[in-house]
Formats: structure tokens, C-alpha cells, sequence
């Protein structure tokens, strides 16, 4: 009954917002499904799962969309836009609107997750066609759930990062990679369900978690009001908050939604059914304005890289200025989807391309809004059939945008197929490798660098080796606040992994066959003219796995400027705080200026996919 999804951007010409489709084939329903993400990095986290949900529900004959709010996402926009509350609840309602026109539906149920389950309440009370509201863990009083954020702040790592400002000046709160201006939070403070003197919906649907007590107060609230409110406990929250290599999809939750759904639907009268005006609502192309960040405006698709449509990517493109004639690939950073990390490659990409540049952020099969190929499963981080879905997309490129440079830029997982794509032979003319954590990934091996043996001895010696020159660590250490023992077998754990490579590299130099060679690999590219280039995070551990790995072939490459290595001090392995993606932002754009193109007589070997 349901149709493939689509990939669409709807509502204003001049500030769309992205969304997936998920049409029924006979458009005979008369009730519509509207999913509102939560907020943030749980936003990044429960991707995969508003997918499994949207795609029950159209198979189930429910047409649905889920999209991005405005300034978050795929979406036009920032986190320092002003009114960020009232544009994210009109965002629900342009949603609720394009989605009815679109598949004449008389009425919808709005689902939401956390901070997305207040919105939707919000929102669906000031319609009449909203025939239910689902909400999952939903925030009732805003104040106690920012109070949690920065709490959550706070015990991070990296709490001692500066604030950002807006235009004003405003000081803006940063969580997790996230901004959040004085006045969004002034505004999301005021919010408190307990207080709302309409009832979002006829009938509620409350999923509540199982690993904390429900809110009791809202539910009698809302059948105060006079909702139905059916309430239940549901196991799988937790797991589908987990970072996104390690979500798993609450089953539970997607069934008891769609089931409800159908309840929902039967409770309809037909004579609600009406045609609506019909009009061209989505569209594959979005005009992206320029903005304080950027000094030209650019043009985003939406589009499919394969025939199969199975891989999928969003294209940035120069708007009003000649392009640079280069390419970048921006691959996937572990499972998180093509926005990146803290939102990073949206704004990656509409930098780049407001300086000239054709940028594609890509979904690796199995990740994000891209399928898996067939037999193979999804979210798997370390695909052998990445480089084939390079390939692809790289040929897609060519078809849209003729023979051009092509750079891959990617983060972890991502540094770690751009330079396996390229030494199988894609035609990538550089490669920007940003903190890797592994050259030769083995199946079973741990995504946590924290349960990885060498990435966590090579971390913590690291971290031991810095806290000499501090005397807190000195002043612990006489206080008997230090585990010596522990002390002793990082060190020894890492004078022998240094022992280990130094033996394969005199083997090496001998020209015994080593297997996984990362200077062998590292120096068959450079001879082809790639541009290579990594930048790393000080406190990453990946800096020095290259560098013994690599060993005397990387000292050589360096020293004869082959490759390059740039760090940036202050930084997490995903650069949760601004100033340092804004570095590397720097460093991104400086590469790519500085590529020189290879001598005529070098030319890269293309492999067909």
C-alpha cells in the first residue's frame, strides 16, 4: 500500500525545510502521520527510529512525513536564528498543511519525542484537524529538562569550553555541539504543559519510558481537559538513545503506534473527508540564503546516487557565483546520518560551497537515509562495500557536474574509507582524514576507542604523559590518589606496541611483505598524485597510530611534504564545540585552496564499481 519514500523540501521558497515522504499508494486514508524529532544529539540518535516509524506507518496505509524543524537538520537555517520557538512550531504546522494537501487527508496524528512531543502538544492545540497526539518520554516543564542539559554539559569532558554569541551579542548556551541563544532559552523556559489551557488533541497517546516514574500530572491534566489518554510503559528507550552505531529501534513503541493509529482511524467519520486544493508543495531543490556565516547563498537537491535509489546524498552548490570546478565528498562520521556530527556537515557544506564548491554529504548504504544492498544489514559502520558506494556516488558527481577534482573529506569511520576507497583505486584527487581511529578494521573489533586496546593505551599514555607537567597530578600522586599499578601497565602496554612496530618497520626496510601496511598503502597513493592530508585533535589517539603504524615511510612522506598533518589543540574526536570546528572548518578550506593538481602524466586509476 505504501510508495518508496521520498526525499522532499517544502514550505517557503526561501527558508524550505527537509523532509522524507512516505506516500500511500491509493490515497484513500483519511488520517496522515507528522513526526517531530526531539532536539540536539538526541535528535542524531533516534534518526534511525523515526524512520522504522514513518515506514510502519505507511505500510500500514498511514501516508507520513517527518522532517526537520527549521534551522535544524537538512533545513534552512541555524541554531542562533531569532524566534527559534515560534519558527519550530510553525514548522509543525507548515508540515501538518504540505502533508494534507499533499495525500488529502482530513486529519493527522502528530508524534513527537522529548522536547519534539512539546511541540507537537503545542502546536496540534492551535488546530482543529489534529485527531491524536503520540508522545514519546514528552518534556513537560522545559525548565527542568534544560536544567538536565546542562547538567549533562557540565559533566562532559569538555565542559570548559567557551559560550558562543549571536549577532547581538547574546552569550548562547553550547550542549553537546548544540547552541542554544539567550533568548530560545528565555523562551523554552516559559514552556510548562501543565499550564496549557487547551487540549492538544481529542485523544493522547503517552509512551513513557521504563527506566524512570511517567509525569501522572500531565495525563490527569489532559483528561482533565477532556482527553483520552491511554498511557503505557514501554521498554527501549534508553537503547534508542544510544549513540547511533549502537541504537537499536524500540519495536514495542513502533507497533503500539501504528496499532493506534489504526484505532484513530476507525474513530473517523467519513464525511470528514474532503478533497483539498492540490499543489506542488514538495520539490527536490531548496535555495539556501546567505547568512552571518557565509558570504554567498547556495542551492541544495535532494537526490538519489544510484539507479537502484538506493544511496542517498544532499547536494550543495555555488548560488550567484561561478563554481571552483572541485568536488567534495563528505562521508558519514561512525552511524550518525549525512548531517554529521553537532549538525557540522551542513555547515561544512554551505560554507564551502558559499567559497565555490560542489558539495555532496552522502549516506554509506546501511546508514542514515540510505538502504542497505541486498543481503546486507543496516547501521553497519564498517562496510567492505563502502568504497563501491564511493564509486557511485563519485560517478554520480560526474554525471551532474562533469570531470572535476574530487576531495573526500570524513571523520572516524569516514577518514577511514576515503583512504581505503582510494588505495582500491577510486578516483579521488585528495583525501581529508579527520581523526581516524583505525587503517585495518577487523570484524568484532570495539567502535568505543575506550574498549579498544591500542586506541585506549595510546589515549591514556598520552594523558599520563601531559600530566607530568602539572602539579595537581604530582600533588595526587603524594596523596596516594594515583593507581600506580594502573600507571605501570598503560606504559608497559605501550612500550610494547611501540616495540611491535618498530619490528614490522625493520621488516619493512628489509622488503619483507607485511601484512596491513599503512606505509605501503599511504605511499602507493601519494604516488599517484592524491592529495593527502589528515588533521587530528591533540588529545585523539589517532595522531599517533598513524605515526607508528605508518612508521619510516610516514616520516619520509612527511618530510618530502607528500602528505600533511595539521592538529587542532582543545578539541574532542568529534568537535563538539564551535571554536574548534570553526578551526577546522579553517583547515578544511585551506586544503582544499592549497591542492595543486598532479603533473599531466599522472592520472588516477578508476575502478568500476
Amino acid at each position: 500500500m505504501s510508495t518508496a519514500p521520498e526525499p522532499v523540501f517544502f514550505g517557503p521558497e526561501d527558508r524550505s525545510l527537509a523532509g522524507w515522504l512516505y506516500r500511500t499508494s491509493d490515497r484513500t486514508g483519511s488520517l496522515g502521520l507528522i513526526l517531530c524529532n526531539p532536539f540536539g544529539y538526541e535528535s542524531i540518535c533516534a534518526h534511525r527510529t523515526m524512520r522504522h516509524v514513518a515506514l510502519s506507518a505507511a505500510q500500514a496505509g498511514f501516508p507520513a512525513l517527518r522532517f526537520d524543524y527549521d534551522g535544524t537538520g537538512d533545513s534552512a537555517g541555524n541554531d542562533l536564528d531569532p524566534d527559534r520557538v515560534r519558527a519550530w512550531i510553525n514548522s509543525v504546522h507548515v508540515a501538518i498543511d504540505s502533508l494534507r494537501r499533499d495525500q488529502n487527508c482530513s486529519h493527522v496524528v502528530v508524534l513527537g519525542i522529548r522536547l519534539g512531543a512539546t511541540l507537537a502538544a503545542l502546536a496540534s492545540a492551535e488546530r482543529e484537524d489534529v485527531a491524536g497526539l503520540v508522545a514519546i518520554a514528552p518534556v513537560v516543564n522545559v525548565k527542568t529538562y534544560l536544567r538536565e542539559l546542562r547538567a549533562l554539559q557540565m559533566a562532559s569532558a569538555s565542559a570548559t569550553a567557551p559560550t558562543s554569541q549571536d549577532a547581538s551579542g547574546a552569550d548562547a548556551t553550547e550542549v553537546t555541539g548544540y547552541l542554544i541563544a539567550t533568548s530560545t532559552r528565555e523562551s523554552l523556559n516559559a514552556i510548562d504543559l501543565l499550564k496549557t489551557s487547551r487540549v492538544p488533541a481529542p485523544a493522547m497517546l503517552i509512551l513513557e519510558r521504563n527506566d524512570l516514574p511517567g509525569n501522572d500530572k500531565w495525563a490527569a491534566h489532559l483528561q482533565k481537559l477532556g482527553a483520552h489518554v491511554e498511557r503505557h510503559t514501554v521498554p527501549g528507550y534508553v537503547e534508542m538513545m544510544l549513540s547511533p552505531h549502537r541504537s537499536v529501534v524500540p519495536q514495542e513503541m513502533v507497533w503500539r503506534t501504528v496499532e493506534w493509529l489504526g484505532t484513530r482511524a476507525s474513530n473517523l467519520p467519513l464525511a470528514t473527508q474532503t478533497e483539498l486544493p492540490r499543489a506542488s508543495t514538495f520539490r527536490d531543490c531548496a535555495r539556501i540564503m546567505p547568512d552571518r556565516e557565509t558570504q554567498h547563498g547556495s542551492i541544495e537537491s535532494l537526490e538519489f546516487l544510484d539507479k537502484e535509489r538506493r544511496l542517498f546524498g544532499v547536494v550543495t552548490r555555488p548560488s550567484g557565483h561561478s563554481a571552483r570546478g572541485k568536488n567534495v565528498l563528505l562521508l558519514n562520521a561512525g552511524a550518525t546520518h549525512h548531517v554529521g556530527p553537532n549538525r557540522m556537515y551542513v555547515h561544512l557544506a554551505r560554507t564551502l560551497a558559499s567559497l565555490g564548491y560542489v558539495v555532496l554529504r552522502m549516506d554509506l548504504s546501511g546508514i542514515g537515509d540510505s538502504l542497505p544492498r541486498p543481503g546486507e544489514a543496516e547501521n553497519v559502520v564498517y562496510s567492505a562495500l563502502a568504497s563501491v558506494d564511493i564509486n557511485d556516488a563519485l560517478r554520480h558527481m560526474r554525471e551532474r557536474f562533469g570531470e572535476t577534482r574530487t576531495h573526500a573529506v570524513g571523520l572516524c569511520s569516514g577518514a577511514y574509507h576515503a583512504l581505503k576507497a582510494s588505495v582500491e583505486g577510486s578516483a579521488l584527487a585528495g583525501l581529508i582524514m579527520i581523526n581516524p581511529l583505525t587503517f585495518f578494521w577487523k570484524e568484532g573489533m570495539s567502535l568505543d576507542p575506550k574498549e579498544s586496546s591500542t586506541q585506549h593505551t595510546l589515549a591514556e599514555a598520552g594523558r599520563y604523559q601531559k600530566s607530568v607537567f602539572r602539579l595537581q597530578s604530582w600533588l595526587k600522586l603524594l596523596r596516594g590518589g594515583v593507581d600506580l599499578r594502573n600507571v605501570g601497565e598503560i606504559f608497559f602496554r605501550r612500550v610494547s606496541t611501540t616495540l611491535r612496530h618498530t619490528m614490522r618497520d625493520l621488516a619493512r626496510g628489509v622488503g619483507l611483505p607485511l601484512k596491513d601496511d599503512l606505509g605501503r598503502d599511504l605511499e602507493a597513493v601519494a604516488k599517484r598524485g592524491v592529495d593527502v592530508r589528515f588533521v587530528f585533535a591533540a588529545s585523539d589517539p589517532g595522531a599517533e597510530l598513524l605515526r607508528l603504524e605508518g612508521g619510516s615511510v610516514y616520516q619520509k612522506l612527511l618530510r618530502r611534504e607528500k602528505i600533511d598533518v595539521q592538529v587542532i589543540d582543545g578539541a574532542d574526536h568529534t568537535f563538539t564545540h564551535r571554536r574548534q570546528r570553526e578551526e577546522l572548518l579553517k583547515k578544511v578550506s585551506q586544503a582544499l585552496a592549497d591542492d595543486i593538481p598532479p603533473p599531466p602524466n599522472v592520472v588516477p586509476t578508476r575502478q568500476a564499481s
